[in-house]
């Protein structure tokens, strides 16, 4: 859903040389040359073929155009850092994008977390600062805002399995040149006013920080997006 559009979606790829090449299969330009319009018409057919001849028109837009982008840092040799090494190649080359996003797993700690958590971190935090360098050596940086997001927070409480369990409030990272307000945004985390189910209470609607980022960053009508109105909030 994350690559998904009103008008068109998003194209997910971990290299843009693989992915030219895949668009280039005789076989899906033999697909393309002989469609006709009335397929176009037709919904399950017009949706392949759509798909399809976007799909080749983009692999070549982005196979030329990140060609130029260069990456100058040193990442962790896996999933994560690759994809944020392609990200940084990608911005750097001037493509024409506006959101790219990527996803570091393994987060979901209900056992052994006191062994897991750090070194994620680990990683998290060297390919973050290596990605901001890049985007800097890169002259990218100054247009480009970095939101980090979970899915969810921890429980407060540690388990049997020395994990937590699922929580409510979380922690949202936003990185950026040009931030209105530096530091932590709201009060801390007050560990004595625990909700019902010895959740930390949430000081902020996640909302606020996507509309705000939708008006204020992407320069959209957040409202559409979001199908409701929340707080602006003014760090950008």
């Amino acid at each position: 859903l994350a690559l998904t559009g009103d008008k068109s979606s998003g194209i997910a790829t971990n290299n843009a040389g693989r992915l030219y090449r895949t668009a280039q299969d005789p076989y899906l330009k033999l697909l393309i040359k002989h469609h006709r319009d009335e397929h176009l018409s037709e919904h399950n057919l017009g949706y392949l073929y759509k798909t399809l001849i976007q799909a080749e028109s983009s692999a070549e837009y982005i196979y030329e155009t990140t060609r130029k982008g260069r990456s100058y840092q040193r990442y962790t040799n896996d999933s994560f850092g690759k994809q944020l090494k392609t990200m940084a190649e990608f911005i750097n080359s001037g493509i024409q994008t506006k959101v790219f996003y990527t996803s570091h797993e393994g987060y979901d700690t209900h056992a052994g977390q006191l062994k897991t958590q750090p070194r994620l971190l680990n990683v998290f935090s060297k390919n973050l600062e290596a990605f901001v360098n890049d985007l800097q050596k890169g002259g990218s940086f100054d247009d480009t805002l970095i939101m980090v997001f979970s899915e969810f927070g921890r429980r407060v409480r540690q388990n049997a399995a020395n994990g937590t369990d699922h929580g409510a409030a979380n922690n949202v990272f936003i990185v950026g040149k040009n931030l209105k307000k530096n530091g932590i945004y709201n009060g801390l985390d007050d560990l004595r006013r625990l909700d019902a189910n010895g959740d930390i209470r949430y000081e902020i609607d996640f909302r606020s920080i996507y509309s705000t980022i939708l008006r204020n960053w992407l320069g959209v009508q957040d409202e559409l997006i979001l199908n409701d109105q929340f707080e602006y909030l003014d760090f950008i």
